[in-house]
């Protein structure tokens, strides 16, 4: 049974911490001027993992509740000191996302509130599932919904080389599936060459070098049983260093400095914008940044708050990127998820607990910003999710769906997810 490329690559991919990577890669990353590039529409797909705190980051700063339920860290109104940068009159954002205000006055920026799904689990784990995979408890799929996606529009071995990516060392749900995809970690692409990986994928490089002749004994100088095996082995490592060489070479032109308050958030969507600027053809890239799971001490008005500092680095991060990537703004969408909110009311820790409904962001340049979408419920009395969290009222699936079939111009006769059924008034998310 003859073996391909991409069936080494899938087989290889824990081995090499989770890098994949399949076709052949251009040489000339990075330098042809912005005007010349071709730029295919891209999804940049963050996970904030552990529950981001909705309610401390899109601030109810006009409902009375809100002030009731968090005394100790609950975010001022815009009038006060360390208060809410002030969106519409009802809703302001935590005084950190001074990035998050500056796209939304470009109308780049589109919260979803209430935004989840109709699952009673508080589970990190099968939530995380759940939405990286598109589906409900019952469902048989346990691919990603980008991976489906990329599956549902490939055009075969002759398609762009670089499709996905995972800027972190291990790929997320969301990527993962029949369809090869690339994770890399971040301190290994952009130069960091005592990084284990490192060391991983020198092992693989000797492995898959080609033996020294030994014909002169009367011995083939390849083994023909492994010939296809290798050599394919050798094509993935030759892609592995030539994509290195892509994410350390500075682009044409000035390159946006990221702040180093954008924190190892900013270091992976400088990676990102490299691969965009490439003209590779990535459409759809994927990356973490954790620390969300605030049980104790979240806080919320203090600069050094731990919630505040997150959301510093989230906010200038994300409008660098946009920044770095002006000139095709409009082909690029961020999307800023978690699995689930926290819990209205504030815990005896100076934190919150796991809760259900959240908040979702929608980023860039082709994207109906500068207003707040989704049905909020308020969190008056009788008007919670079990008298505790945030209702859902927007399923995660209906912001995927828009970011796909209007974004990512995904055919309509094309099903990615199973069982579900999209909301009859859409959203609008998107510019037509």
């Amino acid at each position: 049974m003859s073996t391909t490329r991409r069936e080494v690559l899938a087989a290889g991919a824990a081995g090499l911490a989770g890098m994949t990577v399949y076709g052949s890669l251009a040489k000339q990353a990075l330098a042809a001027p912005e005007k010349e590039i071709a730029v295919k529409p891209a999804v940049i797909a963050i996970y904030l993992r552990g529950g981001q705190d909705a309610l401390n980051s899109l601030v109810p700063y006009k409902d009375g509740h809100y002030y009731d339920m968090r005394p100790n860290i609950a975010i001022p109104p815009p009038d006060k000191e360390n208060g809410a940068i002030d969106l519409d009159g009802t809703f302001g954002l935590n005084p950190g996302l001074t990035g998050f205000k500056k796209l939304w006055d470009q109308k780049m920026l589109a919260p979803i509130v209430n935004c989840g799904v109709d699952s009673q689990s508080r589970s990190h784990f099968q939530m995380q599932d759940y939405m990286e995979q598109g589906r409900m408890r019952n469902s048989p799929v346990r691919s990603g919904w980008l991976n489906r996606f990329l599956q549902s529009t490939s055009a075969g071995e002759g398609e762009a080389e670089f499709r996905a990516l995972a800027l972190q060392s291990r790929l997320p749900r969301s990527l993962r599936g029949k369809f090869p995809a690339l994770a890399v970690a971040p301190s290994r692409a952009m130069g960091r060459k005592k990084d284990k990986d490192s060391d991983v994928l020198t092992l693989f490089d000797k492995l898959y070098k080609k033996p020294p002749s030994m014909e002169g004994a009367g011995m083939k100088s390849e083994r023909t049983d492994a010939d296809e095996l290798t050599q394919n082995g050798r094509a993935t490592i030759d892609s592995l260093r030539k994509l290195e060489e892509i994410l350390q070479e500075k682009p044409a032109g000035k390159e946006v400095r990221y702040p180093a308050t954008a924190g190892g958030l900013g270091r992976q969507l400088k990676m990102a914008a490299r691969l965009l600027k490439s003209g590779q053809g990535v459409e759809a890239i994927a990356l973490d940044r954790g620390g969300w799971d605030n049980h104790i001490n979240e806080g919320g008005p203090g600069e050094t708050d731990t919630i505040r500092r997150n959301l510093t680095e989230v906010g200038l991060a994300a409008s660098t990127f946009f920044e770095d990537i002006k000139f095709m703004s409009k082909k690029v969408c961020m999307v800023i998820m978690t699995e689930f909110g926290r819990t209205n009311r504030e815990n005896g820790n100076n934190g919150t607990d796991h809760g259900h409904g959240s908040v979702m962001w929608v980023i860039g340049g082709g994207v109906n910003g500068g207003k707040v979408y989704g049905d909020w419920t308020g969190l008056a009395p009788g008007k919670t999710y079990q008298n505790r969290d945030l209702l859902v009222t927007t399923d995660w699936r209906d912001a995927f769906t828009e970011v796909l079939y209007d974004h990512m111009r995904l055919h309509p006769s094309k099903k990615i997810f199973n069982k579900f059924t999209p909301r009859e008034n859409k959203l609008g998310l998107f510019k037509a």
